[in-house]
């Protein structure tokens, strides 16, 4: 990639050292509107214990790095045109997207990236914001320095929006650009009313845009309002984990609520999902009174029964086999049918390649064989009655293919039911 460096005398060696990490609670989002001469700034921060600033400017087709004072001139000016920046992303935490913007002089390499990650403490939705600046020179890392936390100011996707407008469509190691809308910070409040968007909704959409910002009760604010419109159960969905999930936003009511919205729903991707995370309330008493029974039923379509493409949550699955033991009766029979109910729930899980809980299912089936539970000869007769499997214990075998995949998956849903049923 090809750069222009501007230096101002000897302050270029010290500007050589920058390198930023950006870590802290708080954070400002720069408007995604740039001014009549195409000037945006996408990420600024102070440098901890210096005074310096750290910038990444869009000016027209060209992007600038600068270094130095604030509000003096820069120490170090690297400049790229947008066609030739390096430019990565990778996934961060929830619907957050990392960015990493890598500018040369000569063979020493400036990577600034920016994102967010998971926050501290038991919200495991809250986020926090994060930049890193490092300057290697020849695969030799040259210095690595932190922003202050409350100086932060980044314009997610900013980079993304102006290098789609220039006719970019890959990043610089090969991935291909995303296509979603990408909506400037606006209020639920003050947005036009939800409309239908091909598969999805525009308040979902702006929702993740939000959520993308880091902007958690913002994108709340759009989900609830999408959830509302019932063009989708897309929002449903995301309000439903954010009021379960994070403890700035939590409402079990309205968590339960949402989510079963989309439970009920025929969303094949995240009704299953959704059934799951309502399992698993009733199963442990979270924001609910406990109730076997109905986290029982909840699983099961989680597991099993949401959708007739069989799309499966394999860990709705793992819990299913924990809400059956839960409820499991005291005879010696109702363990027994307890014990062989579970192990179909955890094969269940085997299909979708959930290493862990088929592990526990080998586990259960292992300890049962060796004391020669009654369960075991019956799931031998079972599997022979629909030619699907080898052997009882063949059922967490893994499936070689998709359809091998699914017709395993339906004949282990005629089984669950069969099962159940006697139990109940």
């Amino acid at each position: 990639m090809s750069a222009n460096c501007i230096s101002n005398g000897s302050r270029m060696l010290r500007a050589l050292a920058i390198a930023v990490a950006v870590v802290g609670s708080c954070t400002v989002t720069l408007a995604a509107v740039a001014d009549p001469a195409g000037t945006q700034v996408v990420l600024t921060c102070r440098i901890a214990g210096q005074n310096r600033e750290a910038s990444v400017v869009l000016e027209g087709d060209r992007a600038t790095y600068r270094y130095g004072p604030p509000q003096q001139n820069p120490e170090l000016t690297l400049s790229s045109s947008l066609a030739d920046l390096d430019y990565r992303r990778q996934n961060g935490p929830g619907n957050t997207i990392d960015e990493v913007v890598t500018f040369r002089n000569g063979d020493t390499a400036y990577h600034f990236a920016a994102g967010f990650r998971e926050g501290a403490g038991s919200g495991s939705s809250t986020l926090r914001p994060f930049g890193l600046l490092t300057v290697d020179r020849q695969g030799t890392q040259l210095a690595r320095l932190e922003c202050r936390p409350d100086s932060i100011a980044r314009t997610p996707d900013g980079l993304l929006a102006r290098l789609r407008a220039i006719g970019r469509e890959r990043t610089s190691d090969g991935a291909s650009f995303p296509n979603y809308v990408i909506h400037d910070p606006v209020r639920a409040a003050q947005s036009p009313p939800c409309e239908a968007d091909f598969n999805v909704d525009t308040c979902w959409s702006r929702g993740v845009s939000a959520s993308r910002r880091g902007d958690l009760g913002g994108a709340l604010e759009h989900y609830d309002m999408s959830c509302d419109a019932r063009i989708t159960t897309l929002g449903c969905y995301e309000a439903g984990k954010l009021y379960l999930h994070d403890r700035h936003l939590r409402d079990y009511a309205r968590a339960r609520q949402r989510l079963a919205t989309t439970c009920d729903g025929d969303d094949t991707g995240q009704g299953p999902y959704a059934c799951k995370y309502i399992g698993w309330m009733y199963l442990t008493g979270t924001g609910v009174q406990r109730d076997l029974d109905t986290a029982f039923e909840a699983l099961a379509k989680a597991c099993f029964f949401h959708n007739t493409a069989i799309l499966i949550d394999p860990e709705g699955c793992h819990f299913l086999g924990k809400a059956i033991q839960a409820r499991r009766g005291r005879t010696v029979r109702d363990e027994d049918r307890a014990d062989y109910l579970t192990y179909i729930a955890f094969a269940q899980a085997c299909t979708d390649n959930a290493k862990t809980v088929c592990d526990d299912a080998r586990a259960l089936h292992g300890l049962a064989d060796a004391r020669s539970a009654p369960w075991i000869a019956r799931c031998d007769r079972d599997v022979k009655r629909y030619n699907q499997f080898a052997s009882c214990a063949y059922m967490t075998a893994p499936r070689g293919d998709y359809d091998a995949a699914q017709r395993t998956r339906r004949t282990l849903a005629v089984l669950f039911r069969l099962v159940s049923e006697a139990v109940d």
